[in-house]
């Protein structure tokens, strides 16, 4: 409750830009407890978070390319979140980190050449990962199914498949003398209907042929057409490069009084190998904006210094690059007090929730509680979220990596940082799962005793794009910033 103060002081204060330079700072020296005083330092964090900056961001990044670690596209994206750092007053190094194998696809041509009446049918197609370069060539498509009794029908042309192609099949499709290989895996009617689902090939500088990716309304119309007889000639060519590349993470600090530290990180590549704006460019948005108003409320004096300092991370490689930061800090894990990790902060096909994960690790209690708090303080107010809630384990993410179990298969044992993931979009279709017990949300809108993961219509697809994800719902970027912002106002200050 507040005391005669400042209940005089909310009464008689009719100019907010008064109170806006002259009270909030003031109010900053009083004890955390005082409500008024932190949602107010709250608000005005939420007031300077900015749509347009989040969405140029993405723009450029997913023009970059698919960013992989090690790649061109890879370094050119590493260079603009470090200039993104320096822009924002804080001081930012690049680690460069063990090489792996990387590719790069250049360019690719796929088509139908005959019937000309189907050259519309292949749209939004995307080269497979790892696929090699081969010349133009023009060859006969054939059907194969999951039984794959008829390999020889393979010899010298195109196979279309409904099937994910694993290393095994792939090998039979070479041995079968198969020239180019179509998948349009799922083969779902639910999912992936103009866009392709992006899978890479085994990853290998020496793939013998090329795969591509399409979307299920083509490979459904091709495998229509050879039923009933038709003759289908493909023309395909790509350009591509394998070779060995070093990732390279960015990292930014905001020093706080003591030598304890969160981590706020996002993955800077898209691990699809495809555009990426909601995966992950809208995640690395994320992190450049929350560190940007930070530091500039505490240049501005809204904020003092934090008692903890807050490491900003956009890794270069999803899960290489934040083991290799593990591995390099092995000796000074005891001070990480928590990392939060923005993935897929960019869309969400029926829900406006922001989800917290993973509410059942233990050690992730007092933080995970501190997000619950947040989502329940602000939802459903106006420039917040509808919904937010926490949500068990579902994998698949860097934030896993701070997780005592694959520390342990690095050989660090001892270290409990708690870990969390947030996003507002995951997977491509809607799960729902059973609710960790005790950990119902008030801001949850559906069954207390279960979660329902919103999902992205363009997961790992070609049709990751800024128009069809970050640009349809700025609001999801916007929203996860927010949380992440006031939850560290709580923990860090």
């Amino acid at each position: 409750m507040l005391d005669p103060f400042f209940s005089a002081i909310r009464e008689r204060i009719v100019d907010m830009s008064f109170l806006t330079r002259s009270i909030i700072p003031w109010l900053l020296l009083v004890p955390a407890g005082n409500l008024v005083a932190q949602r107010n330092v709250e608000m005005q964090f939420a007031q300077r978070v900015s749509e347009k900056a989040m969405l140029n961001t993405v723009r450029v990044l997913s023009n970059f390319g698919n960013r992989l670690g090690g790649s061109p596209s890879g370094d050119r994206a590493a260079a603009y979140v470090r200039k993104g750092f320096r822009a924002a007053g804080l001081p930012a190094v690049t680690t460069k980190e063990p090489e792996r194998l990387v590719y790069v696809n250049n360019g690719w041509e796929l088509r139908v050449e005959q019937p000309r009446r189907l050259r519309n049918t292949i749209r939004h197609e995307w080269l497979s990962g790892f696929s090699p370069s081969v010349n133009r060539r023009i060859a006969p498509l054939r059907f194969l199914g999951s039984e794959r009794e008829e390999k020889g029908q393979a010899d010298s042309c195109v196979v279309l498949t409904d099937q994910f192609v694993d290393k095994k099949m792939y090998q039979e499709l070479v041995e079968a003398g198969t020239l180019c290989i179509l998948s349009y895996a799922p083969g779902d009617s639910t999912m992936y209907r103009e866009s392709a689902l992006i899978f890479h090939l085994p990853g290998d500088s020496a793939n013998p042929i090329p795969m591509f990716n399409i979307s299920y309304s083509g490979g459904s119309r091709l495998r229509d057409e050879l039923e009933r007889g038709t003759e289908v000639l493909i023309r395909f060519s790509a350009s591509s490069r394998v070779f060995q590349g070093s990732p390279r993470s960015v990292l930014a600090t905001l020093k706080g009084k003591s030598e304890e530290y969160y981590i706020v990180c996002a993955h800077g590549d898209s691990d699809s190998g495809g555009p990426g704006a909601d995966d992950n460019a809208s995640g690395v948005a994320g992190v450049l904006e929350l560190s940007r108003i930070l530091n500039e409320m505490i240049r501005e004096k809204r904020l003092p210094t934090p008692e903890r300092s807050i490491l900003f991370a956009v890794w270069g490689g999803e899960y290489s690059s934040s083991t290799a930061f593990v591995r390099s800090r092995a000796d000074e894990l005891s001070q990480i007090k928590g990392v939060i990790n923005f993935d897929q902060i960019g869309t969400g096909e029926t829900r406006n929730c922001v989800y917290f994960e993973s509410n059942d690790v233990p050690h992730n209690a007092d933080m995970m509680k501190v997000l619950q708090t947040v989502g329940e303080d602000y939802a459903d107010k106006k420039g917040f979220w509808d919904e937010s809630t926490t949500n068990p384990s579902q994998g698949g993410t860097d934030s896993y990596v701070f997780l005592p179990e694959v520390l342990g298969g690095l050989g660090i044992t001892g270290a409990e940082i708690p870990s969390v993931t947030v996003y507002t979009a995951a997977w491509n279709a809607a799960r729902t799962m059973p609710q960790t017990n005790g950990w119902a949300s008030k801001a949850w809108e559906g069954d207390p005793d279960s979660v329902t993961i919103d999902y992205s219509r363009f997961y790992h697809s070609s049709r990751d794009v800024p128009a069809l994800t970050t640009e349809r719902e700025p609001f999801n970027m916007s929203s996860a910033v927010k949380a992440v912002g006031i939850a560290l106002l709580r923990l860090a200050w």
